[in-house]
C-alpha cells in the first residue's frame, strides 16, 4: 500500500483538524464531530490505497468529496469571529476602492457586473472541470499532481479559518441590493445552502480555481488559458460581489500559484 503525494496532504490536513479540535474551546460534540470526520477520511484513504488500480478510478474522484469535508468541517471549530482582524480586512476594502459595496459597483459597468457572478457561479464546477479535461486528455495519470495543486491551495485556505474566522463583506457592509440580478440571487441561494456563512482567508474559491487552471494548463494549454480567464473572474468577481475582501482573493490567487509550484515536484 502506497500513499500517492496528494492523500499525503489529505492525511496531514484533517490530522491537523483532529488535534486542533482536541485543543478547541467549542462545545464537546462538535469537537467530537471534527475527530469523528478527520478518522473517517483518513480511513477511507487507506482504504483506498489498499485496493490498489480497482480503486484507481474511485482514487482520482473521491478528493472531490475530500475538499467539501476540508471546507465544512473547520467551521465547527468556529464559535465568534475575529472582528479585529475583520474590520482590518474591510479598512483595506475601503482604501482601494472607497467605503461601501456602492464604491465598487460605481467603478464597474453593470454589464460586467453580471459576467463577473456568472464566473462566480462557476467556482463550484471548476474543479471537476479541471480534472475531467485531464481525463478526456488520456492524462489520468496526471490526476495526483493535479490533486496536489489544489489541495495544497484549498487546504492552505481552510485551515486558516479557525484561527482567523471572520464574515464576509456583504454580510457587513449592507449596503448593495442582495436582490440585484437573477445570478446574483442564484449565487446567494447556493451559498445560503452550501456554505459555512463564514469567510475564509484567503479565499478558497480564487485557490482552486487558480490552482486548477494552471494544473490542466501545464498538459493543455488552451483549456488551461479558457480556465485561467474563469479563475480571473471568479477571484474579480468574489471581491466584486462582495463575498470575499480583496485581501483574500489576491492570497489565495497566490496559494493556488503555490500549490501549482509545489505540485511540479510530484
Amino acid at each position: 500500500m502506497k500513499l500517492r503525494a496528494s492523500e499525503w496532504i489529505v492525511v496531514a490536513y484533517f490530522t491537523y483538524l483532529a488535534v486542533l479540535a482536541l485543543s478547541s474551546v467549542v462545545p464537546r460534540r462538535r469537537r467530537l464531530r471534527v475527530v469523528a470526520t478527520a478518522v473517517l477520511v483518513i480511513a477511507v484513504v487507506f482504504a483506498l490505497a489498499s485496493f490498489g488500480m480497482p480503486a484507481a478510478v474511485f482514487r482520482d474522484w473521491t478528493p472531490l468529496v475530500f475538499v467539501l469535508l476540508g471546507y465544512w468541517t473547520p467551521g465547527l471549530l468556529v464559535t465568534a469571529t475575529n472582528p479585529r482582524f475583520e474590520q482590518t480586512l474591510l479598512t483595506l476594502d475601503h482604501r482601494l476602492f472607497g467605503p461601501g459595496s456602492s464604491a465598487i459597483e460605481q467603478r464597474v459597468p453593470r454589464r460586467l457586473i453580471h459576467i463577473l457572478e456568472l464566473a462566480y457561479l462557476f467556482c463550484y464546477p471548476m474543479i471537476p472541470l479541471g480534472l475531467a479535461s485531464l481525463y478526456a486528455a488520456g492524462l489520468r495519470e496526471e490526476s495526483d499532481r493535479f490533486w496536489t495543486a489544489v489541495f495544497v491551495a484549498v487546504f492552505g485556505c481552510y485551515g486558516v479559518l479557525p484561527l482567523l474566522p471572520t464574515r464576509p463583506p456583504r454580510a457587513v457592509e449592507r449596503e448593495r441590493a442582495e436582490s440585484s440580478g437573477a445570478i446574483r440571487r442564484l449565487n446567494l441561494r447556493v451559498l445560503g445552502v452550501a456554505s459555512i456563512q463564514l469567510n475564509t482567508f484567503p479565499s478558497g474559491h480564487a485557490a482552486a480555481s487558480v490552482a486548477t487552471a494552471l494544473a490542466v494548463g501545464g498538459h493543455l494549454p488552451a483549456v488551461g488559458l479558457a480556465l485561467g480567464l474563469l479563475a480571473l473572474g471568479i477571484t474579480v468577481g468574489s471581491v466584486v460581489g462582495r463575498y470575499h475582501y480583496a485581501a483574500d482573493a489576491v492570497s489565495g490567487a497566490c496559494l493556488g500559484l503555490a500549490g501549482f509550484l509545489v505540485s511540479r515536484f510530484v
